[in-house]
């Protein structure tokens, strides 16, 4: 499991969009793993700085500088099961 160092949760970017063929569909990009994922797998969903949820959520900005892997140390991992 991870979970953001020093945070109680965390924001995962997502793109929802309506459709009238395909109705509403639901994605969350990745990405290559940042220095805390890749000893466990080789992509990761983009997680968001907490400085960036609201620009998110806006169109005129653009999502290219927001969606970047997070620094070493970001994520605290912990095995369960």
């Amino acid at each position: 499991m991870f979970t953001k160092s020093g945070e109680p949760w965390f924001c995962i970017a997502g793109i929802w969009r309506t459709d009238k063929d395909a109705r509403e569909a639901f994605t969350m990009p990745t990405m290559p793993p940042g220095p805390d994922i890749a000893p466990y797998h080789d992509r990761h969903i983009a997680i968001l700085d907490r400085a960036d949820w609201a620009a998110w959520l806006d169109l005129s900005i653009s999502s290219k500088a927001m969606l970047k892997p997070l620094p070493a140390g970001s994520l605290a991992v912990e095995q369960v099961g």
